[in-house]
């Protein structure tokens, strides 16, 4: 969560009707000019990853705008994208903090994980980690697992909400079982240390080898730790587990 928001963001567009590419540019552009804010946006994506066009922001940021202003949170979205990696436009955090803000209240969960960041950061906004709470809340409600995993370590830390080691278990719990490779990290050491729950080797050395398997630094030092723990038959039980282990989507 200390990582610059904008970092965090590492591709446009990538959220987008999956049957747009297939649809002739011709009937989408007839579409978006009749009005229908999805083609819109649609087209805006399709000048912006220059797929089936030349790549042309401009006209990305037209089309954008046009769904914008009928109030489609995708669109806003995509816009808030541009100004903060000044693709067609020049960078504009607080203008791109304004674009997510009006995705984000129209229930846009990336939109909502954002504004998060950008309120933990104090980037494009005055840093409030009450805020940063509130929209990291909304998103991992929705089962957003990044912000599962950010709301779970300011529970931990007592930043925009009183410290509830329990609370930071929960959401690890539901990040780490998306495959969060951070959250199982995290809740392979409560689970070490004791921390919001009660202290299991086996079950911190399952969570610590799946974050050690996504090459989470520390993790693999902490696994020679607790082998030094248990017994081989309870270090090969949690190795079979891990090795089992399949994700579960919230």
């Amino acid at each position: 969560m200390r990582n610059k928001w904008i970092e965090a963001i590492l591709v446009l567009f990538l959220i987008y009707s999956p049957t747009i590419w297939a649809e002739k540019l011709d009937e989408l552009l007839n579409r978006a000019e009749q009005g229908e804010s999805s083609a819109q946006t649609d087209l805006g994506t399709r000048y912006a990853e220059g797929n089936g066009v030349p790549r042309d922001f401009h006209l990305a940021e037209k089309w954008f705008k046009a769904a914008a202003e009928q109030g489609n949170a995708l669109a806003e979205y995509n816009i808030g994208l541009m100004y903060a990696h000044g693709e067609g436009v020049p960078i504009n955090l607080k203008e791109a903090a304004k674009w997510f803000l009006k995705a984000a209240e129209r229930g846009d969960v990336p939109a909502q994980f954002t504004l998060g960041l950008i309120y933990a950061d104090g980037d494009g906004l005055p840093r409030h980690y009450d805020q940063a709470a509130k929209w990291f809340q909304l998103a991992a409600n929705k089962g957003h697992p990044t912000a599962q995993l950010n709301l779970g370590l300011m529970y931990l830390r007592g930043e925009g909400q009183v410290v509830n080691e329990e609370q930071a278990v929960h959401w690890f719990t539901q990040a780490a079982e998306q495959g969060d490779a951070l959250a199982q990290y995290h809740l392979g050491l409560c689970y070490y240390e004791g921390t919001g729950v009660t202290k299991d080797l086996q079950e911190a050395y399952v969570w610590l080898a799946l974050a050690s398997a996504q090459r989470v630094p520390n993790a693999h030092d902490i696994l020679d730790t607790i082998e030094t723990e248990l017994s081989a038959k309870q270090i090969a039980d949690a190795q079979s587990r891990a090795q089992a282990w399949q994700p579960v989507l919230h």
